[in-house]
């Protein structure tokens, strides 16, 4: 061998390294790429300007050092508007079936979600006392926005409407969500049976998982708790698994734009951006709280209702808007 071998062997090794990086590099700014593409594509747009019109409006966030990102609170509406196979039970018009408060704390690394029960029964703008589900139909999505920070004085940055086609799809797209569900039941409408325990929910199963109410100890406090449990196990496994799988990623994203509508501030950009940031919190970092309950009681009219414990709501409220732990049970224990 020569004596210049070895420098030989050196040079062609370091070009076939340089070679190999390129390459990884190319291919990670390829997906990196792909996901930004995949993530930005359009939501379903909600009509007109959803924050038009709303008169004395809590204040804006406190302003945070420039660094960090600001709070921001999201109102997520689950409608049991009902179109296809979901039609049926003598269910007419569009009321809010699942109402919740998820709210970034500065920096977003934590998440805290509040769910207002739907038979609440609270002062409704413009329309005297009603329950809250039923703000959706009687003025859109704006009297849903003004009744809720009327009620919490928490100002709502952006909506997000989704319908319930979306998580008998995500769950199928998913390959089944595991959850552990800590009563066993049986629907009296569908009849399907859920275990105690550990069981995995897809499709049909999932979406009648969030939607039973009756034959429940808790009723519609119970089926709250299902909708963190499942909430909770997707985005688990989004996580886990979508955002290392750009195929099953854009399947997600597709169900998602399918079955999501958004106020027009929540630009793709935006969404990308929040979405990445929920995808990528740590499990213990998000907490799931149902608006404390004093009582029920029974309107004029016969319906049936939840009073809410108002003092522990404020509390909750105000620690909320502070950045602080709300100071309520979790309905779901942090991993």
């Amino acid at each position: 061998m020569s004596p210049n071998a070895p420098r030989r062997w050196y040079t062609v090794a370091g070009r076939i390294a340089l070679v190999v990086l390129a390459l990884l590099t190319i291919g990670v700014t390829a997906y990196g790429w792909h996901l930004q593409r995949v993530v930005t594509s359009g939501l379903g747009q909600l009509p007109g300007d959803v924050f038009a019109g709303l008169p004395s409006r809590p204040a804006p966030a406190a302003p945070v050092p420039e660094e960090a990102k600001p709070p921001v609170t999201v109102l997520l509406v689950g409608s049991d508007r009902r179109e296809g196979p979901d039609v049926g039970g003598g269910v007419t018009g569009e009321r809010a079936d699942s109402i919740l408060l998820a709210h970034f704390a500065a920096g977003h690394k934590r998440l805290e979600v509040l769910s207002v029960p739907r038979d609440s029964w609270v002062p409704i703008p413009g329309h005297g006392t009603a329950k809250i589900n039923a703000s959706l139909s009687l003025g859109g999505v704006g009297l849903v926005i003004r009744t809720l920070e009327d009620l919490t004085g928490i100002r709502i940055d952006h909506v997000v409407v989704a319908d319930f086609a979306g998580v008998r799809r995500l769950t199928t797209e998913l390959g089944g969500v595991p959850v552990d569900n800590p009563v066993a039941s049986t629907d009296p409408q569908t009849r399907i049976h859920f275990d105690a325990g550990p069981i995995v929910l897809e499709g049909d199963r999932a979406l009648t998982f969030v939607r039973q109410r009756y034959g429940l100890p808790n009723g519609d406090l119970d089926r709250i708790g299902r909708q963190h449990l499942l909430l909770s196990a997707l985005g688990r496994d989004v996580a886990t698994k979508a955002l290392t799988d750009p195929g099953l990623l854009e399947r997600v994203l597709g169900v998602v734009h399918d079955t999501v509508a958004a106020d027009a501030g929540l630009t793709p950009d935006r969404f990308r951006e929040l979405f990445l940031d929920v995808a990528t919190l740590r499990p213990d970092a998000v907490t799931f709280h149902t608006a404390p309950v004093a009582g029920s009681g029974r309107s004029p009219d016969g319906q049936a209702y939840l009073t809410l414990d108002r003092p522990r709501l404020a509390a909750a409220a105000e620690a909320l808007r502070a950045g602080r732990p709300l100071p309520l049970p979790a309905t779901v224990s942090p991993s």
